[in-house]
């Protein structure tokens, strides 16, 4: 049976499982960053594919139903006005907080395609692999959109990012090592804690101002051992970049470099299948895992360009307990 670090490149029957039972990764192999990886439903995750057609339609109709209301809300907002196709550099735009949301973006849409894939029935190697294809499909067409937009230009450095985010989401597959390291997304709107939200920003998704991004770094596996045992499982440092006062009158803006101590979710809760039983508890084990992927606020050291350096308590948020800012 095939170990984490080959699920990718294991060669079962690659063709869909009619007789008996297909066959699937254990339990104890099937890992994330050294801890259980979950699936949607609490059922093993394939290693060839058994599709369910009453799932594989209900993920699609999901799938279809976001891309739909993403191009809904967007064209009302970014896209509301149409120009011919052309292209457009735009390497400085945003002071580079762009460039990280497009990576993001890219494998935060392949992680949740290959989820829904795998739900319906389709091998774990194989729904990784077409989650990936179809976060870069969903990129490509946000590349196209903002390539017909008034304000907007198809960018070649942002569909580079793009195929960075997807890339970097298959190759963890592969490398577990990779595994130790997620992309986060901290947003907070800015005006939250008396910060000036993006002038031009139409909505979170390009309020830049609002929004950190971060690689975290689960610490345990990367200590050598002596420091290891005294570190608890859950704990991870991230390293984040982001902008204030984007787009304002003045022309200020102020990068900000931040680092941050983080949790790894999937370690800090208990396993609910055992509490709560299956649906409920596998939803919930699926949901800490998928949430990974989000920074939580939590005690930061951050540099900025204007100002020295700062300390959070519970980041971004600005803190007072009687004259001491936190």
């Amino acid at each position: 049976m095939a170990a984490p670090a080959d699920l990718l490149t294991a060669q079962p029957d690659d063709t869909v499982a009619t007789f008996g039972a297909p066959r699937t990764i254990p339990w104890q192999e099937f890992t994330w960053a050294g801890h259980q990886r979950y699936t949607i439903d609490g059922q093993p995750s394939l290693l060839e594919s058994r599709i369910n057609p009453y799932t594989l339609s209900a993920a699609g109709s999901i799938y279809i139903g976001i891309m739909v209301g993403l191009h809904l809300y967007q064209k009302a907002t970014i896209w509301n006005e149409r120009a011919e196709f052309r292209v457009i550099e735009d390497g400085s735009y945003a002071r580079g907080v762009d460039k990280l949301g497009h990576i993001y973006g890219a494998y935060i849409m392949s992680y949740y395609s290959g989820e829904l894939l795998q739900g319906a029935g389709v091998a774990h190697r194989h729904a990784m692999l077409y989650g990936a294809l179809m976060g870069i499909v969903y990129q490509s067409y946000v590349e196209f959109e903002d390539g017909v937009g008034k304000d907007w230009g198809f960018s070649p450095s942002d569909f580079a990012f793009d195929i960075i985010g997807a890339s970097y989401f298959l190759l963890q597959q592969s490398i577990p090592f990779l595994q130790y390291f997620s992309p986060k997304w901290s947003y907070v709107p800015a005006h939250w804690y008396g910060e000036a939200e993006r002038a031009e920003g139409r909505t979170f998704i390009d309020d830049y101002s609002s929004s950190t991004f971060f690689l975290s770094a689960k610490l345990r596996p990367l200590l050598p051992e002596p420091v290891r045992q005294v570190v608890p499982p859950w704990l991870a440092l991230g390293i984040g970049y982001g902008v204030r006062g984007l787009g304002g009158n003045n022309g200020y803006s102020d990068r900000r470099i931040a680092l941050s101590l983080d949790v790894d979710l999937v370690e800090l809760l208990p396993n609910f299948e055992p509490l709560l039983g299956r649906p409920v508890g596998s939803v919930l084990n699926w949901l800490a895992q998928s949430f990974n992927y989000f920074k939580l606020p939590t005690p930061t050291l951050e540099w900025s360009e204007h100002h020295p350096p700062r300390v959070y308590l519970l980041y971004p948020f600005k803190i007072r307990l009687g004259g001491v800012r936190l």
